[in-house]
């Protein structure tokens, strides 16, 4: 999940009239971290101190898969970034990707509540 300076979120778009979080799956052997830093190649960033485990069964139904938010702060440069949105209203942009817990993860993290390190989501709200 990419901020810039005012806590906007950044989205892409992936398909025409679907906004989503920026994605990147691991290349085989890869870790999400480094996924996470091909991903923002040739921007000026920096990695948030929280990293979100969580799973995710897109809407609609399909195979559930492990995934990592990793919370990314834009200090200037390209980022592949096409539409910036107050958080809150971002949420509603990318429902579709199935993470009910996004919203208090969102909210706990840029109100500071919770804590640098990694974090597992689960969908009864227990972290």
């Amino acid at each position: 999940m990419c901020f810039d300076e005012f806590h906007r979120l950044g989205l892409v778009q992936y398909s025409p009239g679907l906004m989503s979080l920026p994605l990147r799956a691991c290349a085989p052997g890869e870790s999400y971290r480094a996924a996470a830093c091909r991903l923002a190649a040739g921007s000026a960033f920096r990695f948030g101190g929280t990293v979100a485990r969580l799973d995710v069964v897109p809407s609609g139904g399909g195979v559930r898969r492990n995934a990592r938010l990793f919370t990314v702060h834009v200090e200037g440069g390209r980022w592949p970034s096409q539409l910036w949105l107050p958080w809150r209203q971002a949420l509603g942009e990318v429902a579709h990707l199935g993470i009910p817990e996004l919203e208090p993860f969102l909210e706990g993290y840029l109100e500071g509540w919770i804590p640098d390190g990694w974090i597992t989501l689960t969908p009864d709200g227990h972290h």
